[in-house]
């Protein structure tokens, strides 16, 4: 295949599979057919649930990818450097992200939990991929760039950091069995996800466009926590410190460059 064509065929991936996020994640609420991310998230058994509005991220990251296609599936971005280096991880990352709606909304339980853990892994780690490149190359792109391009990236690399603990907590849960409290593996996953956090704001040399959805999801969760019933204090406050240290993080990264 000539490398126009695989331009081409990147560029068309991205515009497919941009809005399709989108419509696939909200099909169960406009038509009551199949399970609402929120109730997705709310039928496993994981303390990491975040209150509902923190899903409400997921409108802007949506718009703002639709966005990143329509720029990079433009003719005179086809053949641009750094919407080769990019392009495939996007598309790839928003092509998991419709796979794990899939699995999230019509999946049976099981194949529901499994299915969205493990298809989330390849969506992070693309997206982040894609992040990355954005952020150390973002003085290729112009103001526009740098509004439809590099911040709905970050946005969902961001989000998508953070909820991958949340797809793997029931899992991790169900493999202590009951000989473990609940609580201990709810900790342990939201440790991990903080260092995960933590390791790649500053491999992005502390991009605060990555670092909110993180926090936001933070602060919701300690919110949940310690305000709805069963009340998690525990959680709450590790949510609090969390937030705290990742936007710590991220301010001493950027007061050293």
């Amino acid at each position: 295949m000539s490398s126009d064509k695989k331009d081409i065929l990147r560029q068309w991936l991205n515009i497919i599979a941009a809005p399709m996020m989108w419509i696939l994640s909200t099909l169960p609420q406009i038509t009551n057919w199949g399970r609402t991310a929120k109730e997705f998230s709310d039928a496993n058994n994981s303390l990491l649930v975040p209150y509902g509005i923190a899903f409400s991220i997921w409108l802007p990251i949506f718009v703002g990818c639709i966005g990143y296609a329509v720029l990079q599936g433009l003719k005179s971005n086809r053949n641009r450097a750094i919407f080769r280096r990019t392009g495939w991880w996007t598309g790839a990352g928003f092509l998991s992200v419709c796979i794990w709606a899939l699995f999230s909304g019509w999946g049976s339980p099981m194949l529901a939990r499994w299915g969205t853990a493990l298809i989330f892994i390849p969506a992070m780690l693309c997206l982040v991929k894609a992040m990355l490149i954005f952020t150390r190359e973002k003085a290729a792109l112009d103001k526009t760039e740098r509004l439809w391009v590099w911040l709905p990236i970050s946005l969902i690399a961001g989000w998508t950091s953070i909820a991958i603990f949340l797809n793997w907590t029931p899992i991790v849960i169900g493999s202590f069995g009951t000989s473990v409290q609940p609580i201990i593996p709810n900790v342990l996953m939201l440790c991990i996800a903080l260092i995960w956090a933590i390791f790649v704001t500053r491999r992005s040399g502390a991009n605060i466009a990555y670092v909110f959805p993180i926090a936001w999801g933070l602060a919701w969760l300690s919110f949940k926590a310690l305000t709805q019933t069963p009340q998690t204090e525990i959680i709450g406050v590790f949510a609090i410190i969390g937030c705290v240290i990742v936007a710590g993080a991220a301010l001493v990264k950027r007061s050293r460059i």
